[in-house]
């Protein structure tokens, strides 16, 4: 865990492509044109995609933030962040407290 540090959002998540990672409809295709056995460059084309799919996919759990720690390193990292953001939000309750904070 070492040399690890956090410096990705938690909106990270949500631009996460899912939808990169459906093969199947793509797979059933090429199985139905091959099945046929006609148009060879179709099929051949159709390869080509799926394969270049498999590797935009590679590419992105490579990128992915964490994926290079092990699950309990990432346990870890979790709970240390539920931390920190407990103390940041005790702080800021603390703060708000505060007489010149208070609007009347």
């Amino acid at each position: 865990m070492q040399g690890y540090e956090h410096t990705e959002s938690t909106s990270e998540l949500d631009r996460f492509p899912r939808e990169e990672f459906s093969f199947l409809p793509h797979v059933v295709q090429l199985l139905d044109k091959v099945s046929s056995g006609k148009n060879e460059i179709e099929i051949r084309n159709m390869t080509k995609k799926l394969k270049e799919k498999f590797q935009r996919c590679h590419q992105i759990l490579q990128e992915l933030p964490g994926a290079d720690l092990s699950r309990e390193e990432q346990e870890v990292l979790l709970r240390t962040e539920k931390e920190l953001l407990e103390k940041k939000r005790a702080a800021r309750r603390k703060y708000s407290e505060l007489p010149i904070m208070q609007s009347k």
